[in-house]
């Protein structure tokens, strides 16, 4: 049996792996990288905005449709490349 929206799953597994982000840094004294596969399609704003100022202190590899609407900064320090028919540009 299922239990919560797919957007409160969602959430519960960021915090699982925020959670197992946290015990690495102490354990091991540095961050692992952090890959998040579309992540942002099922959080409401609040939880989008805390997500993304968390991952301002790790490395992280994240894929998504609509970047634009995650309003990342222009002096992030981020580099963003758009993949189109197979083909892959920086942005």
């Amino acid at each position: 049996r299922n239990y919560g929206s797919q957007g409160q799953q969602r959430s519960a597994l960021l915090s699982l792996k925020l959670s197992e982000i946290e015990y690495i840094k102490d354990e091991k004294g540095s961050s692992p990288i952090l890959l998040l596969d579309d992540v942002f399609s099922e959080l409401d704003k609040s939880r989008q905005s805390f997500l993304i100022s968390y991952i301002k202190g790790v490395q992280v590899i994240l894929t998504c449709t609509d970047y634009e609407s995650l309003n990342l900064k222009k002096d992030a320090d981020c580099n963003i490349y758009n993949v189109i028919n197979g083909k892959v540009y920086k942005k």
